[in-house]
């Protein structure tokens, strides 16, 4: 019952893996009052769930990634998805704060485990064109999640309030747990090892992070990653307290703009299939990107930011999003092989962080009256991504033949030295 990875059915389970994150967030979102209040504790202190649950999403493929790479993608993405189940499951039934703090920590991480081992996975079975297209497929299949998420949360609640959320997302992992089980087959090549060492997990991290082409392209995903968070955790802000948009109005923006990372990755993949080069698509979708993010900039320093100017310009920015990622994750992968899991798991941290730092920071300087705390990290994020792309990443891409060259040239001298030795 092996999927082959090159059928639909193997890319929308690939997708629907990596929607746990997603789901788990944005349908608890409109619940949050309702939670606490269960709880006996204020919505702030309940909106700690997700707190946790993304520090679990960001730190656990640090180790889930480099286990990957020695024992198999398989068992430890079965493990993660079966961690995301059984924890969702046990949050359900949670009678304290602190009980449901712990439980969404350890869903976030079979959530996390499960993200950075599709994207190992995709680039085990596919190289070059082949997998950039199939990221980009697995994109588009995730980038559905937000789009329905926060309403199908609130259908669910209204069935069985916020613990009949915890319950359908145990439902859903188990479901996904089954389909992998039955349908992935291992795609880590070559021997496969049953244990790790530390020292040999901390090479691979330092092999990566100073591999320039695979670190700049790590960078490239979390600046702008940052970037759309920037804009995901101050839109609420935004829309409904400067612009006096209603929730409902609010929640249908939100999932237009999010249509546009949808559009994106189709445009990804449509265009590379047709034989555009991906630095070709990395340029446009960052010139979409930093110029959207510059003309926010400029409609709020000159007072006419207005909803009608500002959905349209984010959508367009995420159409950009959603061709730059795919192209620039298989980048970070493709150097490194051998370690596409430690690799990553540097991506998933990194691009978690980036997030994390620039929506703090949105909502920290928020004043109240303008979307400049907004705006200005959207634009700063898009900026810093377009610098690395242009003075890392392009110059370590027009290297690589002089590297592959000296990369023969040392193992013709080896290869020599045997045959003198053997002699």
């Amino acid at each position: 019952m092996r999927l082959s990875p090159r059928s639909l059915s193997f890319t929308l389970l690939l997708g629907a893996l990596v929607t746990l994150a997603s789901f788990a967030t944005d349908m608890a979102l409109p619940v949050l009052t309702q939670m606490g209040a269960s709880l006996g504790v204020a919505p702030g202190r309940a909106a700690l769930s997700l707190s946790v649950f993304m520090a679990g999403f960001a730190l656990a493929p640090l180790v889930f990634g480099p286990v990957s790479d020695h024992v198999g993608r398989r068992p430890v993405l079965l493990a993660s998805c079966a961690m995301f189940a059984l924890f969702g499951g046990l949050g359900a039934f949670s009678r304290s704060l602190g009980a449901l703090l712990l439980w969404r920590l350890l869903m976030g991480s079979g959530a996390g485990g499960c993200q950075v081992l599709v994207v190992a996975m995709v680039r085990d079975f596919f190289t070059g064109v082949e997998a950039r297209v199939k990221q980009s497929y697995v994109n588009l299949a995730a980038g559905v999640a937000p789009v329905i998420a926060p309403t199908l949360g609130v259908a669910i609640a209204a069935l069985g309030g916020w613990r009949a959320i915890y319950g359908a997302l145990a439902l859903g992992g188990t479901l996904l747990f089954i389909a992998a089980s039955l349908g992935l087959q291992e795609s880590r090549q070559g021997k496969l090892e049953r244990t790790l060492s530390a020292r040999r997990a901390v090479a691979g991290y330092v092999r990566v992070l100073t591999h320039r082409r695979s670190v700049g392209y790590i960078l490239l995903v979390a600046l702008n990653f940052g970037c759309l968070f920037a804009y995901v955790s101050g839109s609420s802000l935004v829309l409904i307290n400067v612009l006096g948009v209603s929730q409902r109005v609010y929640g249908m923006l939100f999932a237009a703009t999010s249509l546009g990372l949808m559009v994106g990755s189709l445009s990804s993949a449509r265009l590379s299939r047709r034989g555009v080069s991906h630095h070709r698509l990395i340029t446009w979708g960052i010139w979409a990107i930093v110029g959207t993010a510059l003309l926010l900039l400029g409609f709020t320093f000159a007072g006419i930011i207005r909803v009608v100017s500002l959905v349209p310009v984010v959508v367009i920015g995420f159409i950009g999003q959603g061709i730059v990622r795919p192209n620039a994750v298989q980048g970070a992968l493709e150097p490194v092989p051998e370690i596409a899991g430690v690799a990553s798991a540097v991506l998933s941290a990194l691009q978690m962080f980036c997030g994390a730092l620039a929506s703090a920071l949105v909502a920290a300087l928020f004043d109240g009256r303008s979307a400049i705390a907004m705006t200005s990290m959207m634009a700063i994020c898009a900026v810093t991504a377009a610098g690395v792309y242009a003075f890392v990443v392009r110059p370590a891409e027009r290297e690589r033949p002089a590297e592959r060259g000296v990369q023969d040239a040392g193992r013709g001298i080896r290869d020599a030295g045997r045959v003198m030795r053997g002699a």
